[in-house]
């Protein structure tokens, strides 16, 4: 994909759920974490009738939550041993 003018990271070429090759980053943070809390925003709209598009986003949700949380341990194993 060519992509010279973006500015932030692509949210689906860096998921490491679609990609074995992906990796996250401290810079990619912010745009999961962005991204957990639309989801989560949608979620909690989504009328009980909705349970198949639920359970979709819901297990998007969850992905976005993990990579957000596997983001921040990395980033804390990395600070304390630079420490």
């Amino acid at each position: 994909m060519d992509t010279p003018t973006t500015d932030r990271p692509l949210i689906g070429m860096c998921d490491s759920a679609r990609c074995p090759q992906a990796t996250h980053h401290p810079c990619h943070r912010p745009v999961w974490a962005e991204h957990a809390e639309r989801s989560k925003t949608f979620l909690g709209q989504l009328g009980t009738t909705r349970k198949t598009e639920r359970a979709r986003l819901q297990t998007d949700h969850d992905r976005a939550l993990r990579v957000v949380a596997e983001i921040d341990a990395a980033t804390v194993t990395a600070d304390e041993e630079s420490a």
